[in-house]
């Protein structure tokens, strides 16, 4: 009896072995990198495909450039697959490049379909392009070798300099999906470089309600850092007027925020820590010890990180009215009874915002460096 059942089951499922058809690899375009225009009524796609033939050369990036439109991103899409004869693969995407004109109108309908599609990487790195996407993406292809992996590293080293932010897709869709929040995000252009063309980052995108409000420069970028406590080990460098220049490699940091109410609206208190290590002194005053040109250092490094994080604060509260930092889910955590009132207009919680800055500095003064 129990063989006659299981032979019947194998009949029912044998029908169903037919069903999915399986993908060889060489049936797929494995796409490293895509970009996203808006022209002229309909999404314009560029996307560079992995070409392992063209890879063998020295002359090239292993890739070749395919660019469709469709009315939607799934149309673009299904156009690509139908224009290079295979399935598209979006299993190895690295980088996904937004144009600016689709990031002024909103992100939202990008971000969603790269959401919903099963193949999309979550740690799959998320740009705004100067201009737009498809340029970006395509002019350093036949000049440098592996742009697109080149561009992965640099934005992997991005806390060693302190200027440039990083965000991922699976970090726009969870910024995306909290209405009080926004989203910061690097802001990419072609260097135009003959000796060295790449993909560069020129500043940071500022998103709210999906949409680009404004742009931080690269040298406003750190305060962005500072403020999130997301800068890591990276270099500082002063010029002293009366005692010369000192670079300092930080070694430790972070950011503390505490939220409360003040004069009936939102009040972050931010705390900043910075911990360092003299590097190289290049002094032109004589006769002042290591520990004296210490004490000069932690009061410039306060002034400095100090400087950075209340311009980053002043512009994202107060110029552009948005809280790309998250600080609103601090006050909802701290100040329940007030965020809960307010909670369904996002503007309440950014009306009259108010901030402090403190920062506690440190230069190391022992013979072994902190670590």
């Amino acid at each position: 009896m129990k063989k006659t059942a299981i032979g019947i089951l194998f009949l029912l499922l044998l029908p169903l072995t037919g069903c999915v058809r399986s993908v060889q690899l060489n049936e797929r375009a494995i796409v490293q990198a895509a970009g996203l225009d808006w022209k002229e009524g309909e999404y314009a796609l560029t996307l560079q495909i992995f070409d392992p033939e063209a890879a063998q050369g020295d002359d090239t990036s292993g890739g070749k450039m395919l660019r469709v439109e469709g009315k939607t991103i799934a149309q673009a899409m299904r156009n690509a697959s139908l224009k290079q004869g295979q399935e598209i693969f979006w299993g190895h995407t690295k980088l996904i490049i937004i144009g600016e004109q689709i990031a002024r109108d909103g992100v939202d309908a990008v971000v969603d379909y790269f959401n919903a599609n099963a193949q999309s990487r979550p740690n799959t790195d998320v740009l705004i392009a100067d201009g737009e996407a498809g340029e970006v993406l395509c002019e350093p292809l036949d000049r440098t070798i592996l742009p697109v992996l080149s561009t992965k590293m640099m934005l992997e080293g991005y806390q060693d300099n302190g200027k440039l932010v990083r965000s991922q897709l699976r970090g726009v869709i969870s910024s995306l999906e909290n209405p009080h929040t926004g989203a910061y995000l690097p802001l990419v252009a072609f260097s135009g470089e003959e000796e060295n063309p790449a993909i560069q980052v020129v500043g940071t995108a500022i998103l709210h309600d999906g949409k680009m409000v404004g742009t931080f420069s690269p040298e406003e970028t750190r305060g962005i850092l500072w403020a999130a406590g997301e800068v890591g080990k990276i270099q500082l460098t002063m010029e002293l007027e009366d005692l010369g220049i000192v670079t300092l490699d930080v070694v430790d940091s972070g950011t503390t925020v505490t939220a409360r109410i003040q004069d009936g609206v939102p009040f972050y208190e931010v705390s900043v820590r910075v911990k360092s290590n003299v590097s190289e002194e290049l002094f032109s005053l004589e006769g002042v010890s290591f520990s004296e040109r210490c004490d000069r250092y932690e009061e410039e490094q306060r002034i400095l990180v100090r400087r950075e994080t209340e311009h980053a604060l002043e512009r994202l509260f107060h110029e552009l009215s948005c809280d790309a930092l998250g600080y609103s889910n601090i006050l909802m955590q701290q100040q329940y009874g007030y965020w809960k009132e307010r909670s369904a207009d996002d503007r309440a919680l950014l009306n009259g915002v108010g901030f402090s800055v403190t920062v506690s500095s440190t230069i190391n003064r022992g013979g072994a460096a902190l670590s």
